[in-house]
């Protein structure tokens, strides 16, 4: 008679096998609405200190009596400036402190560095058009007003220092193809 452990098509023999599933879970330290790592990478440093130097800009060259326009001119485009960049700034920061850019199918890291180089030469232009401004208003009105336009002038440069040193981070990530403008994984 043959053994009836040794015939593997008997019903009494079977192989069992065992499967474990891992489940690893990770916490964060963000909510689900705001990323707020996203603040403490070198873009969204950047993000913030433009916003807050646009923002500084914006209100100098707003505090300026609407009279003393004629004298100097260019400071509808300085304001120009200011409000459109703070203005996508504030939506990038949204869109990527909220990680929304990543269910919109763009090419995110280009998008980065086009907007930072505009952004630069804009915000140079501007700089460029507030120090000659500065210069006329204190010839034509004195030291009245003056220590405002020097101040829309400073900032206008901080301004675009920070987005150039952002555009060039935008520019090294982009060649690199390594990580996207919010500082996750390019595949992401």
């Amino acid at each position: 008679m043959q053994d009836k452990m040794a015939d593997p098509g008997f019903p009494d023999s079977h192989t069992t096998t065992a499967t474990t599933t891992t489940t690893t879970t990770t916490t964060s330290s963000s909510s689900p609405f705001c990323d707020i790592g996203y603040f403490l990478t070198l873009p969204g440093i950047l993000k913030i200190l433009q916003l807050f130097f646009g923002l500084i800009t914006w209100a100098c060259v707003a505090s300026y009596p609407y009279r003393y326009y004629d004298y100097g001119g260019g400071q509808h485009w300085v304001m120009f400036v200011a409000v459109t960049c703070w203005v996508i700034t504030l939506l990038l920061v949204v869109l990527y402190s909220t990680s929304l850019y990543k269910r919109i199918g763009l090419p995110w890291l280009f998008l980065e560095l086009v907007y930072g180089a505009a952004a630069t030469l804009l915000y140079l232009i501007a700089f460029a058009v507030q120090a000659g401004t500065t210069h006329t208003r204190y010839q034509i009105l004195g030291s009245n007003w003056y220590n405002t336009y020097a101040a829309a002038a400073a900032f206008a440069l901080f301004t675009t220092v920070c987005y150039a040193v952002d555009a060039f981070l935008a520019f090294r990530n982009w060649q690199s193809g390594g990580t996207n403008a919010a500082g996750s994984t390019a595949n992401a």
